[in-house]
C-alpha cells in the first residue's frame, strides 16, 4: 500500500492518461523511435519557452500593477507549476511510450 495513495486512485488516472496519449501517437503515425524521441525534445523547447514567456510577463503585469501584485505573482506561480508538471508528465509517458511501443523497432536495426 502506498500512504500517498492509499486507494490507487492516482495510479489509475496515470495509466488512463498514458493509454489517452499511447493512442493519439498511434493515431498521428509516430512509430519510430527517433520521431518520438524529436517529440521529446520538442516538447521541452515548447515547455521552456512557456516558462521564459510566464515568469517575465508575470514580473512585468506584477511591477505594472502593484494593487494585484498577490494576485499576479499567485496566478503566475500557478500557472508556470500546471505547465511544469504536466510537461514533465507528458515527457514521462512518451518515454515509456518509446520504452514499451517502440524499443523493439531499435533492436531490429542494430543487427
Amino acid at each position: 500500500m502506498n500512504l500517498n495513495d492509499p486507494f490507487g486512485r492516482v495510479k489509475k488516472q496515470r495509466e488512463k492518461e498514458y493509454h489517452a496519449l499511447r493512442t493519439t501517437l498511434m493515431d498521428a503515425g509516430i512509430n519510430d523511435r527517433h520521431e518520438a524521441e524529436k517529440l521529446l525534445e520538442t516538447l521541452a523547447k515548447r515547455g521552456k519557452f512557456g516558462l521564459l514567456i510566464i515568469i517575465p510577463l508575470t514580473l512585468i503585469l506584477a511591477a505594472l500593477l502593484p494593487q494585484f501584485q498577490i494576485v499576479i505573482i499567485a496566478l503566475g506561480g500557478l500557472i508556470s507549476a500546471w505547465l511544469f508538471k504536466t510537461t514533465t508528465r507528458s515527457r514521462q509517458h512518451i518515454r515509456r511510450y518509446i520504452e514499451e511501443e517502440l524499443s523493439h523497432d531499435g533492436d531490429s536495426r542494430d543487427f
